[in-house]
């Protein structure tokens, strides 16, 4: 399950801890990934691996890793190279291809950011559990706590997705999760209409429900383009829709 008490960081570790172990021996044992995580006297006592435990089975969720209950390894085919965060933000974009086949309370983890904020074009929510708990999906399955409300944004805020203010979350992409996943871009230049409809979008939610950028991720293209990582023009010869407001600007190229 994807609700589960994590933090960010300790996923990041184990993924790759368990990589490592994929590539020398096959597997890796529940036993040895607490022993590796845990001082020997925690591990003596009840309740102390819960941390591990629930780090373990977001990882299973998100299908990062496989295994029985006792043995894991990385799922055959994982892209290493990407950067952890765009690595488990395309593997939610996979999930959602395949939403039938997983849990509802899952599905509802992977679709909060895009149907609170991405899709009405909304940045500040200032309280994420209430508003999560109108959502149809979170009524099916007799809704959603505070403490997974809790768990979300402090995941989301590790993968560079927003920030986390008392009760609220602020959903702003950081520009440097959003460079990363644009040097995966198989193109140098193209229209933005293809950039975001058939890449972007692919690997975490960008367009509103009336097709437009939303502003959570333009502040950090624009600012990509102030730096100079990217250059977004106007491409008037294009067919395009044009995007970025009253700019319409129609073209991006990698820089």
């Amino acid at each position: 399950m994807l609700f589960v008490t994590v933090y960010g960081p300790e996923l990041e570790s184990l993924f790759y801890y368990i990589h490592k172990y994929t590539q020398q021996e096959g597997s890796i044992s529940r036993e040895q990934l607490c022993s590796a995580y845990l001082p020997q006297t925690a591990l003596t006592h009840k309740g102390q691996t819960k941390n591990i435990e629930d780090a373990i089975s977001y990882l299973r969720a998100a299908r990062l890793i496989e295994g029985d209950k006792e043995y894991f390894n990385t799922q055959p085919g994982i892209d290493m190279s990407m950067p952890f965060a765009a690595l488990l933000l395309h593997q939610f974009r996979q999930l959602e291809r395949i939403s039938s086949q997983i849990p509802p309370i899952d599905l509802l983890y992977i679709t909060l950011l895009e149907r609170l904020y991405i899709t009405p074009n909304q940045s500040w929510i200032s309280d994420l559990h209430a508003a999560a708990n109108q959502m149809g999906l979170a009524h099916q399955i007799g809704g959603i706590s505070q403490e997974k409300i809790g768990a979300w944004k402090r995941v989301m805020e590790f993968l560079g997705l927003g920030y986390r203010m008392g009760s609220g979350f602020y959903c702003l992409y950081r520009p440097e999760l959003l460079q990363a996943i644009v040097e995966r871009w198989p193109l140098v230049e193209g229209t933005l209409q293809e950039f975001f409809e058939r890449f972007l979008q692919s690997w975490v939610p960008c367009l509103t429900g009336r097709g437009e950028v939303a502003q959570p991720a333009a502040c950090a293209l624009e600012y990509l383009a102030q730096k100079g990582s990217i250059d977004l023009h106007s491409k008037q010869d294009s067919p395009s829709r044009p995007y970025f407001g009253t700019h319409h600007l129609r073209g991006i190229k990698v820089l």
